[in-house]
């Protein structure tokens, strides 16, 4: 009697326990479903909001090609600048007329045609001065003209990554983030200058106060002086690297006042025409003025010292690499066999 009550007691505990157990299964099974729908829940919504940022059309940033643009008025706070083309020349109508650098200018005009507008960043006009895309508050205004008719007005402001940029358009709440720098978008117009505009390409003569150099064929010599200027025999490698900064000068700026210093003259003759050049050192600064043009650029210190620091010594052939090259049979074996080489290529 004892053990079979024994055994009733024990089966009524187990029936008790698993009693008990039943609603804590039944909450964490419960608890479990809940998390499950939450997590395909935010999953959906995920996909449902990427799904709808493919499907944003993307749209031209401009509604015209830069191509037909001949204005553009670019501004920051403090500063502004216009392009005007003239022709088929883009020129800085309040730089006296001078040229653009074309090659810096297509390149950003490239960048505007290229760039499109899908999902924006902002949608407020509240949030036009956070993202400093604002009249009150922006990095840059870029205004594009076609004749009198404004067809562009984009607002640039602040940085959101690496070579991207907030942009809004005039007229709009909308704000995007595209590939685009305030930096391309200079608003002095020395920045937007033809650095080389004085350099002399492909230069047949040159002549300074101690001497003149005349190009025939491929060789350089100095043009006779005096009784034995004939035997005097050039450095080629001085004298093309002569051509080369003449042919390469680059200039910085264009300064308001002529420059009061010690002047180095020097004349550089074409196909395009006979330049002269005044290289002027003063207040620690360095100029150029070239004849065709009544303005004096500021230049590097290496620009200058390139050609107003080079004289006749500079110029002639020493010496000892004449020895040189003609004690050296074995260069001048390999010279003569490459030259024959290259004749016998150009007779095939």
């Amino acid at each position: 009697m004892m053990n079979q009550s024994v055994t009733i007691d024990v089966s009524k505990a187990q029936e008790q326990l698993s009693a008990s157990a039943s609603p804590l299964k039944l909450w964490q099974r419960r608890l479990t479903i809940l998390f499950i729908a939450q997590v395909l829940l935010i999953l959906g919504v995920f996909a449902y909001q990427e799904n709808s940022r493919v499907q944003v059309d993307a749209q031209p940033l401009l509604g015209i090609k830069s191509a037909d643009i001949d204005r553009m008025v670019i501004q920051d706070a403090s500063n502004k600048v216009t392009l005007q083309k003239n022709g088929s020349h883009w020129q800085l109508p309040e730089l006296h007329q001078l040229p653009v650098d074309k090659q810096k200018l297509d390149e950003i005009l490239q960048k505007l045609d290229g760039t499109k507008l899908t999902w924006p960043v902002t949608t407020t006009a509240s949030s036009h001065e956070r993202f400093e895309v604002a009249g009150s508050k922006f990095q840059r205004r870029i205004e594009l003209f076609q004749g009198d008719a404004k067809k562009a007005d984009l607002w640039l402001g602040s940085t959101p990554g690496f070579k991207k940029i907030h942009l809004r358009r005039e007229g709009e709440n909308q704000v995007y983030a595209v590939e685009l720098t305030a930096f391309e978008f200079a608003t002095a117009s020395n920045d937007w200058l033809k650095s080389d505009l004085l350099a002399v390409k492909d230069v047949t003569s040159i002549k300074a106060s101690d001497y003149e150099l005349q190009k025939n064929g491929e060789a350089w010599t100095f043009v006779a002086t005096t009784h034995d200027a004939n035997t005097q025999k050039v450095n080629a490698t001085k004298v093309t690297e002569l051509m080369n900064a003449i042919g390469n000068l680059q200039v910085q700026e264009v300064v308001a006042q002529v420059p009061q210093g010690e002047t180095t003259k020097l004349s550089a003759k074409s196909a395009a025409g006979e330049f002269n050049f005044e290289f002027t050192k003063a207040g620690g600064g360095y100029f150029v003025k070239r004849s065709d043009r009544d303005l004096y650029f500021k230049l590097s210190q290496t620009e200058f010292e390139r050609i107003a620091n080079v004289n006749k010594g500079a110029l002639l052939a020493s010496e000892s690499t004449s020895s040189n090259t003609a004690a050296d049979p074995v260069s001048n074996l390999v010279n003569q066999s490459m030259q024959g080489i290259l004749n016998g290529e150009k007779s095939n």
